[in-house]
């Protein structure tokens, strides 16, 4: 409002100043044409002012914005003037002295019908020699109201431009408030603060994305994990997870959880979730925390809810033993009865045995006989190849993933059986060492992989199962493997579905992204 104020006083001082030039050229160009006039010139020559020419510079004067014509000799004595009665007196203002002498201007004075803008030009014939000026002048009175109908304008004009950016402030300034939620400007300074407060506070790194990889926003919590410094000049998801920046930019409209991968020398659990605006996914949110404690503690409570399904499943099993040797005693036939009892007894006693013989790891030993009770319940046979034969594993990092792998596999397998044609079909298992490798075989009953799927298996969005919580098994499989630095071939089983070998070298250590 202050720069159209000083802009509104400014522009009447110049369209002043620009009225009273023009004003002042028009004037003398007018001068110039009467003082150019032949008739004028031989009039003044012998001395006599017609009363035609009188008559021509009347109509002349009410014909322009011009207040008057003054005609005078070489003396300064008026031979024609609007005003019959001050023919014959000097002229007035004392600015004429110049145009005697030969030249032409625009000048200010005060002449007798008051302060005007005046035009002077000399009157030469054709010698050469000065015979009289003509004076033509605008009245100062007439250029000031001139001035003021053009400062009406301007301040009209202001005033208009004034009101339209009121109005187009307020109307700026409601939309602005709607977006913004009525929220003020220091409420959204306060809201940023605390915003920042909260993401640089949490435990859990936080990275804000748009879909196509740009980073939005990540959290002190977020550079300390994924970042080799607090500092470091991060602007796309591909600094700071290049080899997983491609998938995780896929299907964004899909929420992943819980998802494992290795950065930055480090295991991470990592979580994807659409930013949704309007319906419309805007972005991504990734949360991802370290695997140590809590997920230590979470897979500790993973192992005691598998111990639970364990112990649910030999509850079953042994409900129904119970119900029969509670029929056996009660008919009076105790030598079946004894025998029920010791048969089941050794049963157990020797899997778990032959388990331990087998295989000296008692980490993946327990994974086994877990997989069989898990499988007998579902009326699936699942053979331990009585080949397999495994070392202990003291790398305890490295047994970890071996339990990830081997649970997945066997997992996968006990599903394929179940989806088949015959869902009491068979699994078939082996653990051993090749050479300097050891070797996971798991192979299946089931339907096989299509062909078309074979490229697709490891995606983490991809699964032939429905489910929220399906599709990165075989992705984590694959994952896992690269950590170890082991291979995986696919190929058919004789038990009419899938094999899948994995080979993982003894002495190998995790690589890291960079390695």
């Amino acid at each position: 409002m202050v720069q159209l104020l000083m802009f509104a006083y400014a522009s009447q001082h110049l369209v002043s100043d620009v009225i009273e030039e023009r004003t002042g050229k028009q004037a003398l160009a007018l001068a110039q044409s009467i003082a150019s006039d032949s008739y004028l010139i031989s009039a003044m020559e012998v001395g006599e002012f017609p009363y035609e020419l009188a008559e021509r510079y009347d109509k002349l004067q009410r014909d322009t914005d011009i207040s008057f014509i003054v005609i005078g000799d070489v003396n300064q004595i008026r031979i024609y003037h609007p005003e019959r009665d001050r023919i014959g007196l000097p002229m007035q203002g004392g600015d004429s002295i110049n145009a005697l002498q030969g030249q032409s201007y625009i000048s200010k004075a005060v002449g007798s019908l008051g302060p005007s803008i005046r035009g002077k030009v000399p009157i030469i014939n054709v010698s050469g020699k000065i015979v009289g000026l003509v004076s033509v002048g605008v009245l100062q009175e007439s250029v000031a109201q001139a001035t003021s109908q053009q400062k009406v304008l301007i301040f009209s004009t202001g005033f208009f431009l004034l009101l339209l950016a009121v109005l187009s402030a307020l109307w700026i300034a409601m939309g602005v408030r709607k977006k913004l939620f009525g929220l003020q400007p220091d409420e959204i300074g306060r809201l940023y603060v605390e915003q920042e407060a909260i993401l640089n506070t949490v435990r859990t790194g936080v990275v804000a994305l748009d879909t196509d990889g740009s980073i939005r926003k990540i959290n002190h919590r977020g550079r300390e994990i994924l970042c080799q410094s607090i500092n470091q000049d991060v602007t796309s998801l591909q600094d700071i997870l290049p080899q997983h920046a491609s998938f995780l930019l896929s299907d964004t409209n899909h929420a992943i959880t819980g998802f494992e991968l290795f950065a930055n020398d480090q295991w991470i659990v990592l979580s994807r979730f659409p930013l949704q605006v309007q319906g419309q996914t805007d972005g991504l949110l990734l949360s991802m925390r370290p695997a140590d404690e809590i997920e230590y503690l979470s897979r500790q409570l993973a192992k005691v809810q598998a111990f639970a399904e364990l112990l649910r499943v030999q509850t079953h099993d042994y409900s129904n033993k119970l119900n029969t040797l509670g029929a056996l005693i009660q008919i009076g036939n105790y030598d079946k009865a004894l025998d029920l009892i010791g048969n089941e007894s050794r049963g157990f006693q020797d899997q778990i045995h032959a388990l331990l013989q087998k295989i000296e790891s008692p980490v993946l030993a327990a994974l086994v006989f877990g997989k069989y009770l898990k499988a007998r319940e579902l009326t699936i046979n699942l053979e331990i190849n009585p080949d397999s034969e495994l070392g202990n594993i003291e790398d305890k990092h490295k047994l970890e993933r071996l339990v990830s792998i081997l649970g997945n596999l066997i997992d996968n397998a006990i599903e394929a059986v179940q989806r088949s044609k015959n869902p009491a079909g068979t699994v078939r298992v082996t653990l051993e060492e090749v050479g300097n490798s050891l070797l996971f075989d798991v192979e299946d009953s089931g339907s096989g992989v299509d062909q078309a799927h074979l490229d697709k298996i490891f995606r983490p969005t991809f699964s032939s199962k429905r489910g929220a919580q399906h599709g990165v098994g075989m992705y984590l499989v694959n994952t896992y493997l690269k950590a170890c630095n082991g291979s995986l071939e696919y190929g058919d089983s004789d038990l009419g579905g899938a094999r899948f070998t994995i080979y993982i070298p003894k002495n190998s250590e995790v690589y890291t992204e960079d390695s």
